[in-house]
């Protein structure tokens, strides 16, 4: 119990951190916007690589993925073993399905929009081989 409460304030502190980063980066696209031309270039690519780096940071992930193994043991281990061709992404994306988060609590995780999250969520369908009438999140929570 006291494992799954520390998975889940790490992934919210996680998602908070990367929520914030958008919008800070959000916020410098609008004043480059407004300033034009007298904002330069490098100093602007700068800030956006070190917001992109903090975004996703393998580092988080590890931290996550962590707290996860303690909290759902062999997780990835078994999935991998009956779908070997899960990619890394995959296996994120069930890891944060596995944990009940939604598609928008998800896309600041893996830095893609919400958008990017259900194409991401079609493609692990079509991997996992479910057919329509099965739920993705239910599968994943049995596993």
């Amino acid at each position: 119990m006291y494992k799954n409460i520390q998975l889940a304030d790490s992934t919210m502190a996680i998602i908070k951190k990367n929520e914030l980063l958008i919008e800070i980066k959000n916020e410098l696209d609008r004043q480059r916007d407004k300033i034009g031309p007298g904002y330069p270039q490098r100093y602007f690519d700068r800030l956006m690589t070190l917001i992109n780096k903090n975004i996703s940071s393998d580092n988080d992930w590890k931290v996550f993925e962590e707290l996860f193994d303690q909290a759902h043991e062999n997780f990835f281990k078994r999935l991998k073993s009956t779908y070997p061709d899960l990619t890394q992404s995959d296996l994120k994306l069930c890891a944060y399905l596995k944990v009940n988060l939604s598609s928008k609590e998800i896309a600041p995780l893996l830095n893609i929009s919400f958008r990017g999250v259900e194409t991401r969520r079609y493609r692990l369908r079509r991997r996992l081989a479910l057919n329509s009438d099965k739920n993705l999140v239910d599968f994943i929570m049995q596993y």
